[in-house]
């Protein structure tokens, strides 16, 4: 397979080019293909990267906070740069596998959420990543992965800065009234490839690691893995206020991928080991 990587500078994209590094791969950072610009995709509309069979996308804008000032930056990439992407994939035949997130809903279910449930998104970085859902839709050969709490060794993300505050000798807070699931980045990247190699019906997925926590468990797990013996005093959302608002539930049930033959993803007891192994010294 020929597989174009979209972001591939970023935290998953890097993790998607490590785990397709089987099969033929164009890897492009934004740098080099700005999904947002007309005039950069246009470059793959007429070919000139050549044909592909796939495409992934992994460029989008994640600054959940700063989308709240920076709204017309977080639609560029999240919605009409994703509509050129999907228009392009439509153009030149190629199967788009396309990420977007459980900020898509407003955190008031009771229990995991499943692809036909209601979104409501709270901020402008939900909302973005939705219209960009929305921009797919219709479009043939289009799989949208929603997927939350993602982290990786490749980028900035929650267990970093949790490993990094500890080592600076900070007092930990971190809020214990939100739930979600955390995801690494290696086994999304290995759905990935499932898509690729086993090609499931196109559709929603939602693909998201198999535990459901606080982003105080989640911490407490990270740096007890790292072989530090932390306490870590809980707080909650109020206690930490921030410019967007976050689901307080926004688990993800992932049932539907896995009937699909997408997953199963490991648990953080798997995961969160490989990830302190490969993070830069």
């Amino acid at each position: 397979m020929r597989v174009l990587v979209t972001g591939a500078g970023g935290m998953l994209g890097q993790a998607v080019v490590r785990r397709l590094s089987g099969h033929e791969l164009v890897a492009l950072p934004r740098a080099e293909l700005d999904i947002a610009d007309p005039m950069s995709i246009g470059r793959l509309g007429v070919g000139e990267f050549g044909k592909f069979d796939w495409v992934v996308n992994c460029a989008a804008y994640t600054k959940v906070d700063l989308a709240e000032t920076e709204r017309e930056a977080a639609y560029d990439a999240n919605a009409t740069g994703v509509a050129y992407l999907g228009q392009a994939c439509h153009d030149i035949s190629a199967r788009l596998i396309h990420i977007s997130t459980d900020f898509v809903f407003d955190g008031t279910a009771e229990r995991p959420y499943v692809e036909t449930d209601k979104t409501s998104p709270l901020g402008v970085y939900g909302a973005s990543k939705l219209a960009g859902e929305e921009r797919l839709r219709g479009l043939p050969n289009v799989w949208i992965l929603r997927t939350s709490w993602l982290f990786g060794p490749d980028g900035p993300c929650f267990p970093r800065t949790m490993l990094r505050s500890h080592r600076a000798g900070k007092q930990l807070r971190v809020v214990a009234d939100q739930r979600g699931n955390p995801t690494y980045t290696g086994d999304l990247a290995r759905s990935i490839l499932q898509i690729v190699e086993n090609d499931p019906f196109p559709d929603l997925y939602h693909v998201a690691g198999p535990e459901t926590m606080t982003w105080h468990e989640f911490a407490g797990l990270t740096l007890a893995a790292a072989g530090y013996d932390v306490e870590i005093e809980p707080i909650n959302t109020d206690d930490w206020p921030t410019p967007a608002r976050r689901p307080a539930f926004s688990a993800l049930d992932s049932g539907k991928a896995l009937a699909a033959g997408i997953g199963p993803l490991r648990g953080l007891e798997a995961t969160l080991p490989e990830f302190l192994q490969l993070l830069p010294n």
